[in-house]
């Protein structure tokens, strides 16, 4: 093998991808847990969970569920925001993954904004009674 044989050979051997760095909401603390939390699906569900217990605090209670469609669970095409069934917003999974590189908090605030906007135009408040009742449908649901 001649020097420019090895030099071809060394350029393909260094090359390196710099990725764009994601802020995670839900930081993983290891290896195993950066397999589980490290994607886009985890951290935009676990940013609406922590954004409906942030609301059940408040007067504003609503269930909140997200719902995937294309893709796969860790890296969906499109998403849906759903509030006491009512869908407030929907977005692609390239919208939630440029959120996550803008802050950690950036998703879970576009995902407020919707919420809000749509409690003040047709989405009422739910009491405490039919919030936890709605809870217990949706967990219900789930695990059909």
């Amino acid at each position: 093998m001649d020097n420019a044989s090895l030099c071809h050979v060394c350029d393909f051997l260094n090359l390196t991808f710099d990725p764009e760095p994601m802020h995670w909401l839900d930081e993983p603390t290891g290896h195993a847990s950066a397999l589980a939390k490290a994607n886009l699906g985890h951290q935009m569900r676990y940013s609406v969970e922590s954004l409906e217990s942030e609301l059940a605090c408040s007067e504003m209670r609503h269930v909140l569920q997200l719902v995937f469609e294309g893709g796969t669970e860790r890296d969906p095409e499109y998403w849906s925001l759903h509030a006491d069934g009512a869908c407030v917003a929907s977005g692609s999974g390239a919208f939630a993954r440029a959120c996550f590189r803008e802050s950690a908090q950036a998703f879970k605030d576009v995902c407020r904004d919707a919420v809000e906007a749509a409690h003040g135009n047709a989405v009422a408040s739910l009491d405490a009674h039919d919030y936890r009742l709605l809870r217990i449908c949706r967990d219900v649901a789930s695990i059909a």
